[in-house]
């Protein structure tokens, strides 16, 4: 995978099902029936933090939301783990995080009389499929696992490693978010790609310019530009728009490359990160007329620049 982005897949998994229709529409098709017919869903709402260890944050991002069943207000709270294989300590930093958000509840109302009860789900898209129990007790070993002084809870799984492009499902914006991910984790990158190809035409047709950037955004970090290439070329089958977005996620990625070069005091980042974007840029086919327009850099500014960076020694 590139590193163009920092934490792409917490970016693409946050922005997303942070939108409450988006993630009840998800969560509604993969959580038990008797549950999802439990909870109000109309009344799912978004808590604006996060609980993973920031050591994690490269594998791990989570969302919380609050939803109601009858009369009684629950926590969701959904941890996804984006990385190749299934981690069996997955479960004991899911209780630590689920004992973080009982914290967090004591600093907003310390005279509360019950903790709320918290739904943990796990998201996972790795390429091997998880094996792992979902029950928090067998982390011990079987011949304590009876005690009654252990803990005791069961996560929800949705467990997409051995999933088929065509069985994605939720609203449009979560399946495209899906299948990139699939092409990032799994090796069906390629089948996955096309079908997202053809649902991201869609987003584009229906407005979604911002989910647009960052689903190009999220590519170009995660794919090797041959495959950038092809998808966009599908795209344009069905709609025009693509070439803008990818514009629109090259200024971007031009501004934080800035960002990153002012704080390490380093001009050939800045540089080597305005490069990367252009050659993306032109893999992607982006004429240089547009090119220009987006990063302010000439075709002969950019070879010079080009130049430049292959006299510098190298830091290897």
């Amino acid at each position: 995978m590139r590193g163009d982005t920092k934490r792409p897949h917490d970016k693409l998994f946050r922005s997303v099902f942070a939108d409450p229709h988006e993630a009840a529409t998800f969560l509604r098709v993969h959580l038990p029936p008797a549950l999802v017919e439990q909870l109000d869903w109309s009344s799912l709402t978004l808590e604006e933090t996060s609980f993973v260890d920031e050591a994690l944050r490269e594998s791990e991002s989570d969302l919380l939301y609050t939803v109601q069943r009858t009369a009684q207000t629950l926590h969701l709270y959904v941890l996804f783990e984006h990385q190749s294989s299934p981690d069996k300590w997955m479960r004991f930093r899911l209780l630590k995080y689920m004992c973080r958000i009982w914290d967090e509840s004591f600093k907003k109302h310390p005279e509360q009389m019950d903790l709320r009860p918290i739904l943990p789900v796990v998201f996972y898209q790795g390429e091997s499929r998880w094996h792992h129990s979902t029950e928090f007790a067998d982390l011990f070993d079987e011949e304590h696992r009876s005690d009654d002084f252990l803990p005791r809870f069961a996560h929800f799984l949705i467990d997409q490693s051995g999933l088929s492009v065509e069985q994605t499902q939720g609203g449009l914006k979560a399946q495209v978010a899906q299948l990139l991910m699939m092409a990032a984790f799994q090796k069906s990158a390629h089948r996955a790609l096309h079908h997202a190809a053809q649902l991201l035409a869609q987003v584009a047709l229906a407005g979604g310019t911002d989910y647009m950037k960052l689903f190009v955004f999220y590519l170009v970090a995660t794919q090797e530009r041959r495959a950038v290439q092809e998808f966009v070329e599908n795209v344009r089958k069905y709609t025009v728009n693509i070439g803008g977005e990818m514009l629109t996620y090259a200024e971007e990625l031009k501004q934080e490359g800035r960002q990153e070069g002012r704080q390490e005091g380093r001009q050939e980042g800045r540089q080597e990160g305005e490069i990367d974007t252009i050659d993306s840029l032109l893999s992607a086919g982006v004429d240089w007329a547009l090119i220009t327009k987006a990063t302010g850099i000439t075709p002969q500014q950019f070879q010079a620049i080009k130049e430049q960076l292959r006299q510098l020694p190298s830091s290897n």
